[in-house]
């Protein structure tokens, strides 16, 4: 028996009604209730392990409502410098390599590039090769990551803690995440992360 069109469009609409319950389940799911996110300053939201978009990250299958929470609070908020904005697009995008979501990813990642003379730190090459690994391009991954590891300690630097305590950072940073990547090419970005 063949349906008609009318039938047909009925069921794509009770399709995708369907699938947004179960995203709004699982986002449900993932969020704390009663807690307003939107409602936590930047350094609560975003930089404590805690609260914010990572509390809900730390959840098992919540990477995907951990991503779209942080958009919803980078788009919504309008007291956000650059600087955090950037960090957010950042963060979200690692949430949605971790899903899976490599293209959304991929495009996050590309806005967090910083111009030559504000990257002494070596983070435009943690970027290329992020987005190397996730576009399973092995010698791009393998450029960047001889880039980073060249990149000299800025002399003079010396790191301290709130409390003016010398701290000590490995040099240069992201240089372990990006062996990582190395040795788990071929592998989920989540995978990058644990024992591949």
């Amino acid at each position: 028996m063949l349906m008609d069109k009318r039938a047909i469009a009925m069921c794509a609409i009770l399709a995708c009604l369907s699938g947004a319950a179960a995203s709004n389940e699982a986002t449900d799911v993932c969020l704390t209730p009663g807690t307003d996110y939107l409602a936590l300053d930047f350094m609560a939201f975003d930089q404590t392990m805690e609260a914010g978009w990572r509390e809900v990250a730390n959840r098992e299958g919540c990477a995907v409502a951990a991503a779209d929470l942080i958009k919803d609070y980078r788009t919504t908020k309008s007291d956000l410098s650059e600087g955090m904005l950037s960090t957010m697009r950042w963060h979200e995008g690692q949430m949605r390599a971790e899903a899976g979501q490599n293209e959304q990813a991929i495009a996050l990642f590309e806005t967090t590039y910083k111009d030559k003379e504000h990257d002494s730190f070596g983070w435009n090459y943690y970027v290329a090769a992020t987005i190397a690994f996730l576009e399973q391009d092995r010698e791009a991954l393998s450029t960047a990551r001889e880039q980073l590891a060249a990149l000299p300690k800025p002399s003079g630097m010396n790191m301290t803690d709130a409390d003016g305590n010398p701290v000590e950072i490995d040099w240069p940073p992201n240089l372990k995440v990006v062996d990582g990547f190395v040795a788990c090419f071929g592998k989920s970005y989540a995978e990058s992360y644990g024992d591949c």
